[in-house]
């Protein structure tokens, strides 16, 4: 499948959002591939059920930050708050759309963040995940960032493992890089040594003119650490996987996003 072939074109970009910094970087990120790939954007504003509960209990308390002052959590105040951060994304994300001229929606999502959160953009075939939530960081923040119709200086990671998820992932990496200059790396995972030299060789075939311009990585694919220290060492600004990719897991998820420290792309 080619990325330029109309079954796999990319059609809906979805973006999980809160109110953070990194959230708000993630919008930026998914609005420039969303004008790239001529893609809807949607974004999905997330609503943590489990922090709903835990606010609700009566033990638990907060410290205000302006005030000093500890006091239970007040879960109407809480969804109050919530709402309109809400309100606040919502119109950030049209006026990002709007200033790539990029068709958008908006929806709330509320689910277990931590067990869930894969369910909110399966109606996309490309959904960006960062950390958000309760799984956000709390001092480091994100370089700034600002959308952009062009990749040029950015650069895209893809995990390639030869199957139909992560050709098809590829080919979406590959649009971006040819048509919007991003600086392309492909992340080999062979099942074993002895099929590393066979992968290399079907992902050369995929990139096609375009080999030149890329860097081929091999990793094991249960190196986590390793392909940690790839996307660092290498500044990836994003990383694209299909929706089968181990790194997705749910005991494995946040701890992926928190060591790899950029946004994922999960390709469906």
């Amino acid at each position: 499948m080619s990325a330029g072939d109309p079954a796999g074109r990319i059609r809906r970009i979805a973006v999980a959002l809160d109110a953070s910094p990194h959230s708000l970087q993630g919008l930026a990120l998914a609005a420039g591939i969303a004008a790239a790939l001529n893609a809807e954007l949607e974004g999905v504003f997330v609503e943590d059920t489990e922090l709903l509960r835990l606010a609700g209990l009566p033990f638990l308390r907060e410290l205000r930050i302006a005030t000093l002052c500890e006091s239970t959590l007040d879960v109407d105040r809480l969804q109050r708050e919530l709402r309109a951060a809400a309100r606040g994304v919502r119109e950030r994300l049209e006026r990002t759309a709007g200033e790539l001229g990029v068709a958008w929606s908006f929806r709330v999502w509320r689910g277990d963040l931590e067990a869930e959160i894969l369910g909110a953009g399966l109606d996309a075939e490309l959904f960006a995940l960062g950390r958000i939530g309760r799984f956000a960081p709390l001092r480091r923040r994100p370089r700034p960032s600002a959308p952009r119709t062009t990749f040029g200086g950015l650069v895209v990671g893809v995990l390639y493992t030869g199957s139909e998820g992560s050709i098809r992932v590829l080919s979406i990496a590959l649009e971006l890089g040819i048509r919007h200059a991003a600086s392309l790396v492909v992340i080999l995972q062979p099942a074993t040594r002895a099929d590393a030299a066979t992968l290399r060789n079907r992902a050369i075939e995929q990139l096609g003119h375009v080999r030149e311009q890329t860097r081929l990585v091999s990793l094991e694919a249960s190196d986590a650490a390793g392909l940690a220290a790839t996307v660092r060492n290498l500044g990836m600004d994003l990383l694209i996987l299909d929706e089968t990719n181990p790194l997705l897991a749910r005991t494995s998820l946040w701890a992926s996003l928190e060591t790899l420290g950029c946004p994922v792309a999960i390709g469906r």
